[in-house]
């Protein structure tokens, strides 16, 4: 549906073109009056040399009609009760068509399609339509609007968002494990089994023949990763604890008894806000948000608690030849003996204990760490002579004093 294909009058669409006799028929207009109405259009739009011919002369049936009713609001042009009356009928159709189907820059189309919303063949129809609407109009000026277009688009851009979302929150997540144990082997491990927790959580929706929305999806995947991948650090951390004292295979039941706790705790109470909202929600999208977060915090728990402690023992190897030491700056020791000047945060033995941030002089011994700011000699002390003190002059007599002395 457009203005091309929309009726107005007499089996005119609003778009034909109609000289001053085919609307006087069609509109049922006296002849006279729509000959003055094309000359006063002709005049207002500069197109006076139509006046000589106005026979000949056409108008497109939208342009000529809406001018019609505007000279008729404004009074330039006078109707019976009967034809002000079917005026006013066909303007405000007018109107509603114009509205919907003309802008400023664009027309707007509407098409019906008597195929699935989404799917290959529609998404294919679609690359048809546009392809065979820029034959006219150009390729930059056809827009293609709709449910299956916004479908169409989210196919298009699902992957590719996907995989951003997932290649950065691993790549944030192992760099803050990498700094953390000192090692690029365990975070690998430890994000290998939140990733299968992500993959086997969305693999439900797809053996169920169940929907997921696009933004449930991308929204889990990335609180999933965030949330869950605390489990394992806290089973991983207390695993490495324990190993500095006893085996490798006693420390894992050590760790898990240490840290089912904390993971319960944390798990259960995620695990049932998650299946609140899920419940109570009724936006679907933000209902599928607390299923598949429920779902997947379920799944985090018992890789974690079952499958990871597996992985630990065995990947000992991986993990220890992975592992690197960072040099940390360490504060200088320095002994000092005579003036040195202290500007910065020190630490140590000043005849006595110190501990803070010195903005001054020390002269004597010092055993001192500088954590913060400079230390530096000073040039040797040199002693001046005192000034000498200017002589009474001896015209100038004390005044005796009040006080008595026994």
């Amino acid at each position: 549906m457009g203005l091309a294909n929309t009726e107005a009058i007499g089996g005119y669409m609003l778009t034909d073109a109609l000289n001053p006799r085919q609307l006087s028929e069609a509109a049922g207009l006296d002849y006279e009056l729509t000959t003055a109405v094309y000359a006063l259009y002709a005049a207002e739009n500069d197109n006076l040399g139509n006046l000589a011919n106005l026979d000949e002369y056409q108008v497109p049936l939208l342009d000529l009609l809406l001018f019609l009713c505007d000279k008729a609001d404004s009074g330039a042009v006078t109707l019976d009760s009967a034809m002000q009356e079917e005026l006013d009928t066909i303007h405000s159709q007018l109107r509603m068509a114009q509205d919907q189907l003309q802008g400023t820059a664009y027309d707007r189309l509407v098409v019906a399609l008597a195929l699935p919303e989404e799917g290959e063949e529609t998404f294919a129809f679609l690359q048809t339509l546009h392809d065979e609407a820029a034959r006219f109009y150009g390729p930059d000026a056809v827009l293609l609007v709709g449910n299956s277009t916004s479908d169409y688009d989210l196919a298009t851009t699902f992957a590719q968002d996907n995989i951003l979302i997932s290649v950065l929150s691993a790549v944030f997540v192992v760099i803050v494990l990498l700094f953390t144990f000192q090692s690029a082997g365990l975070p690998l491990l430890l994000i290998l089994v939140i990733q299968g927790s992500i993959w086997l959580n969305f693999s439900v929706p797809a053996l169920t023949g169940d929907y997921v929305f696009f933004m449930s999806y991308l929204i889990v995947t990335a609180i999933q990763m965030g949330a869950n991948i605390d489990y394992a650090i806290v089973v991983s951390t207390r695993y490495r604890d324990c190993k500095a004292q006893m085996p490798p295979k006693s420390a894992v039941v050590e760790a898990l008894n240490l840290a089912f706790p904390t993971i319960l705790t944390s798990g259960s109470i995620l695990t049932a806000a998650a299946f609140l909202i899920g419940c109570i929600t009724t936006q679907p999208y933000i209902a599928g948000i607390g299923e598949c977060l429920c779902r997947g915090t379920l799944l985090s728990l018992f890789l974690v608690l079952f499958i990871l402690p597996q992985i630990l023992v065995p990947g000992d190897s991986i993990v220890e030849r992975t592992r690197f030491a960072l040099q940390l700056p360490t504060p200088r020791r320095q002994e000092i003996h005579g003036a040195v000047r202290v500007d910065g945060r020190v630490r140590g033995y000043v005849h006595g204990y110190v501990d803070g941030t010195l903005h001054g002089t020390i002269r004597g011994d010092a055993t001192l760490q500088v954590a913060a700011g400079k230390m530096g000699t000073l040039p040797p002390k040199i002693d001046l002579p005192p000034e000498p003190q200017p002589t009474p002059s001896p015209d100038v007599q004390e005044e005796p004093s009040d006080e008595t002395t026994d």
